[in-house]
């Protein structure tokens, strides 16, 4: 614990992480309003007591539909992530544990997926089964799996070399036992870090395809969407832009801390320093 308080990126990260999903988590009990419940108030209210962030064009209290959003982007993370590493994790062990062959002709595919660009992956996937979460969560996972297989290959590459494997191998350990026993948990390190990062990626993945309309559809209420909605009232009803924008921000950010944190953390020149 002490090492995690000395680390403030991580400590606060941690931190301000914990808060979204609670966030996210409890948001039935937080919003005063529901997300898609109109004339709540008259519409584009100033913020106020009675609304905190104000109400949108159609008189919805805008602190219920970013509070909302809230769940929506934590759930898109986490399932973009999870998405990522169920395609990421296999093909980088077994790319990295045999090699030839096999390596070149998953590495290859991986390549493909890697230089795709994530938003003609979105309009890809929307176009084969149509706009909405789900579809930002398919694009999205085949966009950022690439980064997961590449970095546990490299990983897998160094360790089968170990002479903890080797011995594994002459014991007569089979490959499943090698990979899943030895090489995998030796891998967390560098695949922790990732993972936390790709999460932020994934806020601002799904936060960009729902402002291009690809999205979360209405009535759901999203960070993005709801950036999209206001752009015409930028000027004249700021806030509208300004709330959604800055939790955007801070979950990115908050996440970005978090790989930033671990990557110190799990520098051995970090614990000889602050261990």
């Amino acid at each position: 614990m002490k090492i995690i308080i000395s680390n403030k990126k991580l400590f606060i990260g941690l931190i301000m992480v914990v808060i979204f999903l609670l966030i996210g988590i409890f948001a039935d009990f937080i919003m005063p309003y529901g997300y898609d419940q109109t004339y709540v108030g008259n519409t584009q209210d100033e913020p106020s007591m009675t609304h905190l962030f104000g109400t949108d064009l159609l008189g919805r209290d805008v602190f219920s539909r970013v509070i909302y959003g809230t769940r929506i982007s934590m759930v898109a993370a986490l399932a973009i992530t999870f998405g990522s590493l169920l395609l990421g994790l296999p093909i980088g062990l077994v790319a990295g544990y045999y090699g030839g062959a096999i390596d070149n002709i998953l590495m290859r595919i991986v390549d493909v997926f890697f230089s795709f660009p994530w938003v003609l992956m979105g309009l890809v996937v929307a176009a084969i089964r149509g706009m909405g979460l789900t579809s930002v969560i398919i694009a999205l996972s085949l966009t950022y799996f690439a980064q997961i297989a590449r970095i546990v290959r490299s990983s897998v590459l160094v360790l089968k070399k170990q002479d903890f494997v080797i011995a594994a191998k002459l014991n007569g350990e089979n490959d499943f036992m090698i990979i899943f026993r030895y090489i995998l948990p030796n891998s967390f390190a560098p695949l922790i870090v990732q993972t936390s990062l790709i999460m932020s990626y994934s806020i601002l993945g799904e936060a960009a395809l729902s402002y291009l309309g690809y999205g979360t559809r209405p009535p759901m209420s999203s960070w993005g969407m709801m950036l999209q909605q206001s752009t015409d009232f930028l000027w004249t009803s700021t806030y509208l832009v300004v709330f959604p924008g800055l939790f955007i921000i801070f979950a990115v950010l908050a996440f970005n801390f978090v790989g930033d944190g671990l990557r110190d953390l799990l520098d051995p020149r970090y614990k000889r320093i602050y261990g």
